[in-house]
């Protein structure tokens, strides 16, 4: 099961990034506050370089600053080129309509393609709220299934791996399984075995715990290899 689902995700990343989405290497970013031996400055050259990810001024990109909802929507948006919302209407009524809203569009394009279905509700989608490792997780899962054109049978397999089974089989991965939401299973599942998001040295995945700017660089440089390499 884990290789066949492996197989199938990698087809998605393919889809959903291309295998020349990005050029092959990457200059040094040049921020200040990161260091060239830092385990993260590979991930954040390449969050710089794509455009997925900018600084926070001054030359610097804050590594241990927090990840909110709006700036992970943001990235998938890039990543997805940017479509236009035009005609499509906003039902958060926590993102504003007024043309400075740097996050809008993203969170528009978003829950339009099922990327995100909002924090608790189908109106609020709480852009300023630390994300979740799980909510991390679920996105980047519902990103490339939006995105990649799979065929009837390889959609029908994925529709096998429902909450329950991906529960039992987190119970192999990491030792704090019974933590991670239902709602998120799956998806944690996923990214666990394609490599794009993994536990901690203890073996837990800390569904709950929010993500760094370094963390949230990384998972995206693992999503990015992991594409290139399928």
């Amino acid at each position: 099961m884990k290789k066949m689902i492996s197989l199938l995700l990698a087809l998605c990343l393919v889809f959903a990034l291309g295998a020349s989405a990005f050029g092959a290497s990457f200059p040094a970013n040049g921020f200040s506050d990161v260091s060239r031996g830092a385990w993260y400055a590979e991930a954040v050259d390449f969050v710089k370089a794509s455009g997925l990810m900018n600084g926070v001024g001054n030359n610097r990109f804050d590594p241990n600053g927090t990840v909110t909802r709006a700036m992970v929507i943001t990235v998938l948006y890039r990543l997805a080129d940017q479509p236009s919302v035009s005609g499509q209407s906003n039902p958060f009524r926590d993102v504003s309509n007024d043309s400075g809203c740097w996050y809008r569009d993203a969170a528009i394009w978003g829950v339009t393609n099922g990327v995100t279905n909002g924090d608790g509700s189908a109106s609020v989608f709480s852009p300023n709220k630390p994300i979740t490792r799980e909510q991390m997780a679920s996105m980047i899962v519902r990103f490339l299934l939006s995105t990649a054109k799979l065929d009837s049978a390889s959609a029908r397999m994925l529709k096998l791996l429902d909450a329950s089974t991906a529960s039992a089989m987190l119970k192999d991965e990491f030792r704090d399984a019974s933590s991670i939401s239902s709602w998120a299973s799956v998806n944690v599942l996923i990214c666990k075995i394609t490599g794009i998001m993994n536990g901690d040295d203890k073996g837990n995945f800390r569904p709950q715990d929010t993500l760094s700017r370094a963390e949230c660089a990384q998972t995206f440089l693992n999503l990015y290899t992991i594409g290139t390499e399928g």
